[in-house]
């Protein structure tokens, strides 16, 4: 599924700074990352798609489409319940469906002047999203922002039963690659080519106060 790169030609490619969807993608699909527990990595890779005894659909779950973002928050698959990282291939129509219904993340409403604007856009097919400080190889903070999505409820179904087109545990790959970084071997690092993401309904970056790209 994925394709790599240097973490040179990685950084050589992405914005220095900015609120991008950082992601490997094409006309057809994008990736994102998730990291779960044994039990629901298991069952998603062998089902191609989620679910099981421990898999929660009434909680929000939250898709990260930067590779390094995912790294940083997972601690490298070294978290609990987050021993396995995942990528999941999902179709761009899906992908952009999720993002036209997103509302800004619940948490960071009550500090922002939007407050009106997230209550007229709340709809029952609810998707969160929120700006994260985007880490490098090393864990440092940039002054990149990477996004995270949360789905839940209508939509989290249409996304685990219509949009997804693959899952792949990578934890393997994963720990190859942390194990070059503890080595300090950065330049045989690979990292998944990834590229800023603009959609093909440009309007919704507004709708996400994503840093606009130039095509």
């Amino acid at each position: 599924m994925l394709v790599f790169e240097s973490y040179e030609e990685h950084e050589r490619h992405l914005p220095s700074t900015g609120k991008y969807i950082i992601a490997q993608f094409t006309k057809e699909y994008i990736v994102v990352y998730q990291a779960f527990k044994d039990s629901i990595a298991e069952y998603a890779v062998a089902n191609q798609k989620f679910g099981g005894d421990d898999y929660d659909f009434g909680r929000v779950t939250w898709l990260k489409p930067s590779f390094l973002w995912m790294m940083y928050y997972s601690g490298w698959a070294n978290k609990q319940n987050q021993e396995n990282v995942l990528a999941i291939k999902i179709s761009i129509d899906g992908f952009e469906h999720i993002l036209r219904h997103a509302v800004l993340n619940r948490s960071f409403i009550d500090s922002l002047p939007i407050l009106d604007i997230f209550r007229k856009n709340k709809t029952p097919e609810q998707v969160q999203w929120s700006w994260e400080t985007y880490h490098d190889l090393r864990g440092s903070k940039t002054d990149r922002k990477a996004v995270k999505i949360g789905l839940s409820g209508d939509i989290l179904q249409r996304f685990n039963n219509e949009w997804i087109l693959e899952i792949q545990n990578v934890t393997e790959y994963v720990k190859q690659q942390q194990l070059l970084v503890k080595e300090d071997k950065i330049s045989k690092v690979l990292l998944p080519r990834e590229r800023a993401y603009a959609p093909n309904d440009l309007t919704i970056l507004k709708k996400i106060d994503a840093t606009s790209i130039s095509l």
